[in-house]
């Protein structure tokens, strides 16, 4: 600096210190600043002075600006993360502690005594009664205006949200975070985003440094960001940004999209299909954010995805217990059963969950068929298992889900848990005066024999015939076998058999082997009010509940359960509206009979008994005892066509004659009764027991190599016997006929040639006696 500077060289500029002050954005303002300036500053006296502006660009574009400012730079100093404030503060109250001390302070107290109250307190000023009048206000400011003056207002900074579109999200000045981490997964998508090549200069627990194209580019990016904990809270904040940028886009990048960036993006995708394959998320990464990635780096995110969702999947079943606890609290009544696995390590892996709710119990009993539908159906999602289901029909024959558990596996020994809590829960018995409806799976055939010997058990004709037509295909089949399944008479049923029997002896011995009694009408129960030959209901509640079985158990548990109360609510509603004797349902079959009906002729043949006739087909209906030759009327408790044909004879109402079971008010006590709110998972009850675990993962036996299935079963170790003779000398390998030329040359392809080539087959070209033939 010259000892005596002349104010009109260009050179002598004058520099304004702004410090220990703090930034606040939107707009930038810095806030309390001291304030020092130094004059007649001369740059040009550096020694280094072109090298040291020409490696700092910040410096040099303070000069142009100051220059271009009239000789005038201002330079604001931004402290970080230091508690600038506090340090203020505590100075100021140190020298107001100097000035005054206690005796100074009791003097001033004593001399200003107090004997009146506030005038605000006293006397509040009124309201601004002069707002209305044009004049008196038009130089006058608004009070709100005044209070912001006098008051310092702190600043406002955002606070990152992680739920905000990936796509949208772009970092801004004083942003707060949790920790550096989510400031990396934002910086990650604005990358991503928007085609930025950002990389990490300095990066650890306490800083971070990011700015743009790491690669020595002219001109450099100016992209700059600088965040650091906050110093009074535990807080990771943005504090200093220069947001712009002169590079050029770029697709491929580098350290900014890690595995675990893109394992949380796909972390649902991977929920909901746990075997997509590193490829096929490599192609979804190209397609959903236009950037290409490795194979390794989707097979890792896929590695980090499942171990997140594994801990997750801990936490729900260790909960299990609570939640149980809370469904009896909130619906006392109720069931629920949770069956665990001890392991002899003293692990504990969870097994079975039961749940049977109070409401949908004595809406069951009361005013539902006793006919259930049982079924099963896999989970979809990362969590590995099944739902058993038990459905049963209300009264206008839609579905009535009445329990439901959670198994590792269907078997018989889950089954035979599951419909022994379901017996106990609607007082079943041994199934005396109940139909089980289901599938043709072993278990359930075994557990259904041997815990409810007593009950109707029939079998689902689509599952039969499923298995049927994989032997026996052909519209000839398929429409004989629908005939004997809807056959209602044992002597219709065998007729059809005989037709089955004439045309493949072997297809009859098959329908035979399955048990006509648990498939046909012809030999079901009368008195149950239900010819269902399908086990449509659970089927139709399978596909309900097809989402949620994509969900983690406690989450799936709760999507059932709140489609069931929410099921009861709208049912009971929609019931209470009807101005029916029956159901609609129910009430939509008679008309439709009443117009097939015109066709049959009815003769009376004595009281409320007739003869029922078309053609050289003819039928018995007795209306006082609601029956018909046919067995329709007596295994529906509906009137069948004949029925209907002979009360309209009589001019009666047919819906007068339908079973009380399809009646509007046995509709109405289905739902009746309504399933208790339950509290959020924060509110649930702690319980004294061991937190199971997630089930293991089953593995597919392996058939047993030591012996084969020939082998005799009453060896064992031990008493082998003698040893097995020696197996037979294999045969030899076929001779393959090869073309032959018109010179006796053989005719190779090149195919062949490199086919020899490559197994080595010997002998290729050594039989030149019999050039016909390849050894």
């Amino acid at each position: 600096m010259a000892s005596s500077p002349n104010p009109t060289d260009q050179n002598f500029i004058v520099v304004d210190f702004h410090y220990n002050g703090q930034f606040a954005p939107n707009p930038l303002v810095y806030f309390d600043p001291d304030r020092a300036s130094v004059r007649d500053v001369d740059f040009s006296g550096f020694g280094s002075w072109n090298s040291y502006t020409g490696e700092h660009g910040d410096y040099k574009e303070f000069l142009d600006l100051a220059y271009a400012n009239d000789k005038r730079m201002n330079v604001y100093v931004d402290h970080h993360n230091e508690p600038i404030f506090d340090w203020i503060e505590a100075e100021e109250s140190e020298s107001e502690n100097e000035d005054l001390d206690e005796d100074e302070d009791s003097v001033i107290q004593d001399s200003y005594s107090v004997d009146h109250e506030e005038d605000d307190a006293t006397y509040p000023f009124p309201a601004n009664k002069t707002a209305r009048d044009r004049f008196l206000n038009i130089l006058c400011e608004p009070i709100e205006s005044e209070d912001q003056d006098d008051e310092y207002v702190p600043p406002q900074y955002p606070v990152y949200d992680e739920r905000q579109p990936w796509d949208q999200m772009k970092p801004i000045i004083g942003m707060r975070f949790c920790n550096p981490t989510e400031l990396k997964h934002m910086l990650s998508n604005y990358a991503v985003a928007n085609g930025y090549d950002l990389w990490f200069e300095k990066n650890d627990s306490d800083r971070l440094l990011v700015k743009c194209c790491k690669k020595n580019k002219s001109p450099s990016c100016p992209f700059r960001l600088w965040a650091s904990w906050m110093g009074k809270e535990k807080t990771f904040q943005i504090k200093s940004l220069v947001n712009e940028h002169n590079c050029c886009r770029v697709f491929k990048f580098g350290s900014i999209v890690t595995y675990r960036w893109i394992g949380k993006h796909f972390m649902s995708q991977i929920i909901e299909n746990p075997k997509m394959s590193a490829r096929k998320m490599k192609a979804k990464v190209s397609t959903t954010f236009n950037i290409n990635v490795s194979v390794g780096q989707c097979r890792n995110a896929k590695k980090f995805a499942l171990q997140e969702i594994e801990g997750s999947l801990i936490e729900h079943y260790g909960r299990l217990w609570s939640y149980g606890e809370e469904i009896i609290r909130s619906n006392p009544g109720s069931t629920v059963r949770l069956d665990v696995d001890i392991m002899p390590d003293s692990t504990t892996l969870f097994s079975k969950f039961y749940v049977c709710f109070k409401a949908v119990r004595d809406g069951w009993l009361e005013g539902c068929r006793p006919v259930i539908g049982l079924d099963g159906c896999f989970l979809k999602g990362i969590v590995r298992g099944e739902v058993i289901s038990a459905v049963g029909r209300d009264a206008n024959n839609h579905i009535y889900p009445l329990a439901w558990v959670v198994v590792c596996v269907e078997n018989k020994e889950t089954w035979k848990w599951f419909i022994d809590l379901l017996m106990d829960d609607i007082n079943g018995g041994l199934g005396a005066g109940i139909t089980l409806l289901s599938d043709g799976h072993k278990g359930l055939l075994q557990a259904v024999k041997e815990r409810c010997p007593e009950a109707e058990h029939r079998q689902c004709a689509r599952h039969i015939l499923a298995n049927f037509n994989k032997r026996f295909t052909g519209q000839q089949y398929i429409k004989l076998f629908w005939r004997a399944v809807r056959a209602s008479t044992v002597e219709k049923f065998r007729g059809v058999m005989e037709n089955i029997k004439s045309i493949d002896t072997h297809a009859y011995d098959y329908l035979i082997d399955r048990d006509p009694t648990t498939w046909s009408k012809a030999f079901f129960q009368e008195g149950r009010d239900c010819d269902a030959v399908e086990n449509g209901v659970s089927e139709s509640f399978n596909s309900a509940i097809r989402h949620a079985r994509r969900r983690p158990i406690i989450t799936m548990l709760e999507e059932i359960r709140l489609f069931v109360m929410e099921r009861i609510y709208t049912q009971r509603v929609e019931g209470m509206e009807w101005d029916l004797l029956i159901c609609p349902t129910i009430r939509k079959r008679i008309e439709d009979l009443k117009v097939k009906q015109r066709l049959w002729g009815v003769t009376p043949c004595g009281y409320q008994k007739y003869e029922v006739r078309f053609t050289d087909v003819a039928y018995g209906v007795d209306l006082i005892a609601k029956k018909c030759a046919c067995r329709i009327w007596q295994l529906t408790g509906i009137p069948c066509l004949h029925g209907v044909a002979a009360i309209s004879y009589l001019n009666h109402d047919a819906e007068a004659y339908v079973s009380q079971s399809y009646t509007t008010e046995a509709y109405l006590k289905c739902y009746k009764y309504s399933i208790n709110p339950l509290n959020s998972s924060e509110m649930w009850p702690d319980v004294p027991y061991h937190k199971p675990l997630p089930p293991k993962r089953r593995r597919l036996p392996v058939p047993s190599s030591s012996r084969g299935s020939g082998a005799d079963p009453s060896l064992s170790r031990g008493n082998e016997g003698p040893p097995p003779p020696p197996p037979p000398p294999a045969a030899p390998m076929p001779r393959r006929r090869v073309p032959v030329s018109r010179s006796g040359r053989r005719k190779y392809s090149e195919r062949i040639i490199k086919q020899a080539l490559r197994r080595q087959i010997p002998g290729v070209g050594s039989n030149a006696d019999n050039p016909s033939v390849i050894d």
